[in-house]
């Protein structure tokens, strides 16, 4: 009985000892891992922006909106444009609600966000800066180069300096970078500020002189004490040849109004100086722009 039992006791063992075996080989076997998922850890990759043909349209220009940003009413909507630095000297010869013939493209920054970036931009002429009131509707045009250069005597120094040809309805006249002519109002400024201005008006083949003096006087009257210059006191100035010069002067501006002939035209000229930083260059650049005028 005992030798039986004790048969069964080893068999029992070696079973048990066997087992444990194939546990123990089967534990050494790599555990099986989740397959690793790199979705979440990679960025996708920057697109860049994406940018339309080239778009051309016309308008209103309404202004700066930021130093970077011009806005144009397009068909009664206002549209923003990007101005980069090229295009910033173009902007400078234009005015708040002049018509523009422009070209733009459209960049695609994300999804939601569309740019729009202005490449050219020029002044669309009116119908009075077109013609010659001939009804031809021919346009006018000038063989005057389209820049040149002027002396003008600043603070005692006497310099040629870079000017610009601008067209009016029958003449033309060179400009300098400082100042902005209105050919519609026939208005020449000082960009820096426009209270610094010249009236320029186209007078008849038969205008009065004394009438004109008698209205000048009247307008002038109004500033301060009326002066008359005569043709000795012009006659070393760039005004020598002006068939009227008269002024009047205050604490705040000094007015002008002056006659003269140019190119077989007749003009008169109203002039408004504001005592202030740029009337030293104002009035020498003024004369200089008027001496240039030619009939076209």
């Amino acid at each position: 009985m005992r030798k039986g039992n004790t048969i069964k006791v080893s068999t029992t063992l070696l079973v048990l000892l066997m087992g444990f075996s194939l546990v123990a080989c089967g534990s050494s076997a790599p555990a099986l891992q989740p397959p690793v998922n790199n979705t979440e850890e990679s960025s996708p990759a920057t697109e860049p922006p994406q940018e339309s043909d080239v778009i051309e349209a016309s308008g209103i220009l309404t202004g700066w909106a930021d130093p970077h940003t011009v806005e144009i009413r397009v068909n009664d909507k206002a549209m923003s444009f990007q101005v980069g630095e090229d295009m910033q000297k173009l902007m400078d010869d234009l005015d708040d609600e002049d018509t523009v013939q422009f070209k733009y493209v459209e960049k695609t920054i994300d999804s939601s966000i569309k740019q729009r970036v202005l490449t050219e931009i020029t002044k669309v002429a009116s119908a009075d800066d077109d013609n010659q009131g001939s009804g031809t509707g021919e346009a006018v045009t000038s063989d005057r180069p389209a820049t040149s250069k002027l002396e003008v005597t600043v603070e005692g120094i006497t310099e040629k300096r870079p000017v610009t040809l601008a067209q009016a309805k029958g003449y033309s006249l060179y400009i300098f970078e400082p100042m902005a002519f209105d050919a519609e109002e026939h208005e020449l400024t000082m960009k820096i500020d426009p209270a610094y201005k010249v009236e320029m008006e186209k007078l008849s083949s038969d205008f009065d002189l004394e009438e004109l003096k008698m209205d000048a006087r009247k307008e002038l009257a109004k500033n301060g004490e009326v002066k008359e210059l005569t043709a000795e006191q012009l006659s070393n100035g760039p005004m020598k040849d002006a068939r009227l010069f008269m002024m009047s002067q205050n604490e705040k501006k000094t007015q002008y109004v002056i006659v003269k002939e140019l190119d077989g035209n007749g003009f008169i000229f109203h002039i408004d100086a504001p005592v202030g930083e740029p009337s030293e260059g104002f009035l020498p650049m003024v004369y200089a722009s008027i001496n240039s005028i030619m009939k076209s």
